[in-house]
């Protein structure tokens, strides 16, 4: 069992970002593993970094779970996107390798 953590960011595309042009920012959840929520969130961060992507806002409250508990909770946040995101088996790996993994992005337009 690994503990993750769960940080939500807003944020927007830098120039070189996996975010589309079109999109003017988003909201996103982090799951990132850490002995601590400061440095979980230390991992997200650099994480959005080499994804081209600016936190405007770290989001409150961060949230604490298991990594075993990735379908369940996948079932309860993310249902309708449970085959766009990763398996029990495929989660846990990426975390124990010490990867972030995103939610499915909630984005809008730019104003």
């Amino acid at each position: 069992m690994t503990k993750v953590f769960i940080v939500s960011f807003h944020v927007t595309a830098l120039e070189n970002s996996i975010m589309p042009s079109d999109i003017g920012g988003a909201y996103v959840s982090c799951y990132s593993k850490g002995e601590t929520y400061v440095e979980a969130t230390e991992n997200a961060l650099k994480k959005l970094a080499v994804d081209g992507l600016h936190p405007e806002e770290i989001l409150q409250p961060i949230h604490e779970m298991s990594s075993s508990a990735w379908t369940e909770h996948v079932k309860e946040q993310w249902a309708d996107y449970v085959n766009n995101l990763p398996s029990q088996a495929e989660f846990e790996e990426a975390i124990s390798s010490g990867e972030v993994v995103y939610s499915p992005f909630g984005s809008y337009n730019p104003q």
